[in-house]
């Protein structure tokens, strides 16, 4: 095979078997997190290009895409802590239900663990599945947590790089080149090279600029900075608020917007207190309202040091929107318009996006210069 395909269906149609049955595996099939996006966006893709497709997760609480089925298999809820529940689950009756189901399935793409041992398990039972392992870290992040949750983020690190149930895979795939070379380091083996896409269907509908404005308390001549993702330590949002903050200096008409749920209270509070007025956070948004806030926005701005490939800024860049990142960012190598800051240097990340701001104002005085104006005839 190839060692790069421009979509997971020609990745699929690639295969040397005949594939009609996909069951896709994530660890939560949520409107939160960049791997459930990519689960979703894999499903419509697939399905609509003829496939049986299904979508296998231990938590989902929305509706799945047309003509695919949802399975959701539940948590083995044992102690208070859920992660250690979820090294659990390959011991339980649901777990082993779902090796004993993907005997009917030609090919299994697993994205995330426990589904990765899961997969692992169901291919060497099963001679005429394909396990796949999708592959998203280009670093760990355990560095960013501290106590049990470091221990944690460690141990699925493992587990979704170098443990053997990932290495002995039929095949590897990578939605980036930095995370194509990362889990060939961990592995010893050569990743297949997939970017993620998005569908056309994704952002059919777009809310208006008005609704927008009025429904945010956004003035039309407010300059926007726009960070989509969740309200994590792992995103830095503190970082760009601090930024942000800054850059404005105090000065009206600057509004910092910030997309996303909060999955952390004592996170959350952080940022609110880092934050003025002028910094919104909208909590979860549906597609309609995200596109619209894409296509208001001025810049689109994250100080993520820790992406597998970043989602939001491809579908900022659908909309034409300015993006301010990391040079760590896989996704933003592939973006023209993007303005890349060296990574993790706060200062020059502050001076790219003063300048994008400035430069978002001329063009606005530019073409507010070049309307037609009123002319008294009395």
């Amino acid at each position: 095979m190839k060692e790069q395909y421009d979509s997971v269906t020609d990745f699929v149609e690639a295969l040397p078997r005949d594939i009609s049955s996909v069951a896709i595996c994530g660890t939560s099939y949520t409107d939160t997190g960049g791997v459930a996006r990519v689960i979703e966006q894999q499903a419509i893709e697939l399905a609509g290009n003829g496939f049986d497709v299904e979508v296998n997760t231990l938590i989902g609480d929305k509706d799945p895409p047309e003509n695919v089925t949802l399975h959701t298999i539940g948590r083995f809820e044992t102690t208070p802590y859920k992660e250690i529940d979820k090294l659990l689950v390959p011991l339980t009756p649901s777990g082993w239900r779902f090796v004993s189901r993907m005997n009917d399935v030609d090919l299994i793409i697993s994205h995330r663990f426990p589904f990765s041992v899961l997969s692992s398990f169901a291919a060497q039972m099963q001679d005429e599945t394909t396990y796949v392992f999708w592959s998203h870290p280009s670093q760990s992040s355990e560095d960013l947590f501290d106590g049990v949750a470091k221990i944690w983020a460690k141990l699925q690190h493992h587990l979704e790089t170098a443990h053997f149930t990932v290495s002995k895979a039929d095949y590897l795939c990578a939605v980036s080149e930095a995370s194509q070379s990362y889990i060939a380091s961990k592995t010893g083996r050569d990743p297949i090279y997939v970017p993620n896409s998005i569908p056309e269907s994704r952002f059919s509908e777009v809310a208006s600029r008005e609704t927008i404005e009025t429904r945010y308390d956004i003035s039309p001549d407010d300059t926007v900075v726009l960070h989509v993702g969740r309200i994590t330590p792992r995103k830095s949002i503190d970082k760009l608020v601090e930024s942000f903050e800054r850059i404005k200096n105090g000065c009206d008409g600057y509004k910092l917007v910030l997309v996303g749920k909060e999955n952390m209270d004592e996170y959350g509070d952080t940022v609110r207190e880092k934050a003025s007025e002028d910094v919104i956070l909208t909590g979860f948004v549906e597609d309609e309202i995200l596109a619209g806030f894409y296509e208001r926005s001025n810049v689109y701005a994250t100080c993520s040091l820790s992406e597998g490939w970043g989602l939001p800024l491809s579908e900022a860049n659908r909309f034409g929107t300015t993006i301010v990142a990391y040079d760590s960012i896989p996704a933003v190598r592939s973006i023209e318009n993007s303005i890349l800051a060296t990574d993790g240097d706060q200062t020059d990340f502050e001076a790219k996006l003063k300048d994008a701001i400035e430069e978002c104002e001329i063009d606005n005085t530019d073409r507010d210069q070049t309307k037609p104006h009123d002319v008294d005839v009395s």
